[in-house]
């Protein structure tokens, strides 16, 4: 008998962190390396969202339970700012706070996923979704997509994957790590396709404002309406605010599904860190001009055509996001997902 579940036993660990480690010690015996791990901002977290957080911490209701679905005007602000960045109109019964965005990127595959339940997943993709998926009891599909297509799948590719197993569509604009922004009528293509279908769809916006150039980002609900009772948006505040460590995720979904989620929570872990939350409150409501100024669009970004040059790096046409690509990670990194698209 094996200590741990066949469920847990069939996690791999995470390549990111691997990465991230791997690149941490060579730098720590002095080689001069470039870490394609975790992302991170290169700022810190805005002084006002911090001063919010001391302020929360300072009040000695703030030291107790929130609710679990979360606090009803960080639910609020999440809805307005919706409805402000990307146009899709939302209630608070339509929220969910969650411990961050991994947190709820796993709480929606496990919501929607039945044993062997199929997940289609376009790759390149961050490392965390099939391993979430897998753990949900669902089973990733993966869809490969090249340079060529820049990166975006297309409807002939999920027509050729669905299957009568097929429960789940994830769809990622801009796109970790290809940087891929899908164009609107692609965006709404796709979750035409969905509706037809009768696949879910769980969107990750959580890259939203790290778009550039002529790249505009769009979200599928709002281009696509009638997907809205089949979707799940999951967004956070991390990469726009500088938040990694502050662990405050959200999700939008049907007023129905929310409430059935929210009752889990209360088994799990009750609710998110009330003083982040507070935070969060800060960031969504505070001033937005202060974040465009402080390097989104980043300097380093512009450097990329010299990586290109070298053949160090690979940013693809279709990219409007920050992400570059290392071209050589089959031979760096056996077995990484990124090997799957090496070109």
């Amino acid at each position: 008998m094996t200590r741990t579940s066949a469920r847990l036993a069939a996690i791999a660990p995470s390549a990111t962190l691997a990465v991230d480690s791997k690149a941490k010690a060579m730098k720590a015996a002095g080689e001069n390396v470039i870490g394609f791990g975790a992302g991170e901002p290169d700022f810190p977290t805005p002084q006002h969202i911090v001063d919010a957080a001391i302020a929360a911490c300072a009040d000695p209701k703030n030291h107790k339970y929130s609710p679990a679905g979360g606090l009803l005007e960080l639910k609020q602000a999440i809805c307005d700012k919706t409805l402000r960045d990307s146009g899709f109109a939302a209630e608070p019964a339509n929220v969910l706070v969650t411990c961050g965005g991994k947190h709820a990127v796993y709480t929606a595959f496990a919501a929607l996923c039945d044993p062997g339940d199929e997940v289609l997943c376009p790759a390149p993709y961050w490392t965390t979704y099939p391993e979430a998926i897998t753990l949900a009891g669902g089973v990733p599909v993966i869809i490969d997509t090249d340079a060529k297509s820049g990166f975006q799948v297309t409807i002939d590719q999920l027509d050729a994957a669905k299957t009568d197993k097929t429960k789940v569509l994830l769809f990622v604009s801009p796109d970790n790590p290809s940087g891929a922004v899908y164009p609107a009528e692609a965006v709404k293509a796709i979750g035409d396709w969905a509706v037809a279908n009768g696949v879910w769809v769980i969107t990750d916006e959580i890259y939203e404002h790290l778009t550039y150039g002529a790249h505009e980002f769009s979200s599928m609900p709002v281009l696509c309406p009638d997907i809205a009772e089949q979707c799940i948006i999951v967004n956070g505040v991390a990469k726009t605010y500088a938040m990694t460590g502050w662990r405050v995720g959200y999700m939008a979904a049907p007023a129905d599904f929310v409430e059935k989620l929210t009752e889990p929570r209360h088994t799990l872990s009750i609710n998110t860190c009330t003083v982040s939350q507070f935070a969060a409150l800060a960031a969504l409501t505070g001033p937005q001009q202060e974040i465009e100024a402080r390097g989104l669009r980043s300097p380093w970004r512009d450097h990329a055509p010299h990586a290109q040059r070298d053949r160090r790096c690979y940013l693809p046409r279709a990219a409007g996001s920050v992400l570059l690509l290392p071209r050589h990670v089959r031979s760096a990194w056996p077995g990484n997902p990124l090997s799957r698209w090496h070109d």
